[in-house]
């Protein structure tokens, strides 16, 4: 085992106990390394990997100041307790979550911004934020309580994509939903009691599209706080969608107005 430590320059809080500090996975690990979002802690590789990943690995570590242990794979299966770590394994502090205020400033108008009303699961969480970064999404509000926190399982569940969007913690996501208001942002919420379906609700201008508990849904003080109701078309038996599939559907539902609202219209013989 070759192991290079080098002296941190201050303390971070581990993500979890020892077992959930652990993220795992060549694809989550290494966009998790080029972002540089999220502070890693130790970075352990396999001896196995092929001699380019590895000096990629090394030069990583020496510029960012993280300690770097190159073994055999089998310690790395012992660590995280799983044989799919493909030869990355890393242990993390706690998410970096971004400040309401700075994602706000950091979006150009007409943005898309998604509050989640305490999703529990965190194959769920990390589905969403997923979709919201494939898809466009601008940033990600969460409640500070009541909500599956940013973990490693969250992380891969995300495929990495928690590095690349904003997501934000709020105290009150009703306080949010006026604050958005007041910055000209209209708050669409998801309810099978609504009347009207997306496609007939304007998704082109500001909007926050809210999704409730996978559960409960959202709560009445929250709903009460929105602009506007909407419903997803249903057909069959089953009462209601996956938090994670339902914002998936608004989310390309917001940009599919988007993208036909964008588009000129055709001068005849041209």
């Amino acid at each position: 085992m070759v192991e290079r430590y080098r002296r941190r320059k201050g303390p971070s809080k581990l993500l979890g106990n020892h077992q959930k500090c652990w993220l795992w996975g060549r694809n989550v690990v290494t966009e998790t390394l080029r972002a540089a979002r999220w502070p890693v802690l130790e970075l352990h590789v396999a001896d196995s990997l092929p001699e380019a990943e590895l000096a990629l690995v090394e030069q990583w570590s020496q510029s960012n100041d993280v300690a770097l242990s190159i073994e055999p794979a089998e310690k790395l299966t012992n660590l995280c307790h799983s044989r799919e770590h493909q030869g990355y394994l890393a242990k993390m502090a706690e998410f970096s979550y971004d400040r309401v205020e700075d994602v706000l400033a950091a979006t150009k108008a007409p943005p898309l911004f998604a509050i989640l009303d305490g999703l529990q699961d965190p194959h769920n969480f990390g589905a969403v934020i997923r979709s919201a970064h494939v898809l466009g999404v601008d940033g990600l509000f969460v409640p500070t309580r009541g909500q599956v926190e940013v973990t490693a399982q969250v992380a891969r569940s995300s495929a990495g994509a928690v590095n690349h969007i904003h997501i934000a913690e709020a105290d009150d996501l009703v306080t949010l939903a006026a604050l958005l208001r007041s910055r000209g942002v209209r708050v669409i919420g998801t309810s099978q009691r609504a009347v009207h379906p997306t496609f007939e609700c304007n998704l082109t201008g500001s909007i926050a599209v809210v999704i409730g508990n996978e559960g409960t849904g959202i709560r009445d003080e929250l709903l009460s706080a929105c602009d506007e109701l909407v419903t997803i078309p249903q057909f069959g038996a089953i009462e209601s969608l996956n938090a994670a599939v339902s914002a998936g559907i608004l989310f390309y539902e917001a940009q599919r107005q988007r993208t036909e609202s964008s588009r000129k219209p055709i001068t005849e013989g041209r």
